[in-house]
């Protein structure tokens, strides 16, 4: 873990993610089975991305080691392998639509705001534009973000665990308790502080 800091982790990252990709439609072939099953690998890819940083903060609080502190350390870039996750996840969903001569995706609001909160948090998770939207403005912004994704991921990945129980509810159970760690911590914190 020690050799893979900082943007290595988002290097390392983009590299697995494409290949798995590739993988996928070297296989499947680049057709509608192909980029379906790049849609959801890319959407398991980014949840666990995305847990990592989720729970960061919180799980270094209640399991002080060396693998709670990488992943403190490193929450901004794995914030932004989520992001570079989520990229390969629409331009499946962009292969899915040309494959299927237009006939999908329908227009879906939940996730262009999804996206939008990819964009605006990836913009800000620089130094320049967070110290230009303000601290208060970022925290808001980058809180809201995580748990619109927490509850998109939960929401999504609930509906389907009749279609692959053993992909889609050890995930929901991750999800789940990543919530716990986050809402129990800061009540210990204040437990521990009285």
């Amino acid at each position: 873990m020690k050799n893979i800091q900082g943007w290595r982790i988002v290097g390392f990252s983009a590299l697995v993610i494409g290949t798995m990709i590739a993988v996928i439609w070297f296989v499947h072939g680049i057709d509608e089975q192909g980029m379906r099953m790049a849609i959801r690998a890319t959407a398991r890819t980014s949840c666990i991305l995305f847990l990592c940083a989720f729970v960061a903060s919180a799980l270094r609080r209640v399991w002080s080691n060396s693998f709670s502190t990488w992943l403190l350390q490193n929450r901004r870039y794995l914030g932004l392998s989520f992001a570079v996750s989520h990229t390969y996840h629409a331009i499946a969903w962009t292969g899915l639509w040309f494959v299927t001569s237009g006939a999908y995706p329908k227009f879906d609001p939940l996730g262009i705001l999804g996206y939008l909160f990819i964009a605006a948090m990836t913009v800000t998770s620089f130094q320049r534009p967070a110290a230009l939207l303000g601290q208060r403005a970022w925290k808001v912004l980058h809180t809201v973000g995580m748990y619109y994704f927490w509850l998109a991921f939960t929401v999504e990945f609930s509906m389907r665990i009749s279609h692959s129980v053993l992909i889609y509810l050890p995930l929901v159970i991750l999800l789940v308790l990543a919530m716990v760690l986050r809402v129990i911590t800061p009540r210990r914190q204040r437990k521990l502080a009285s």
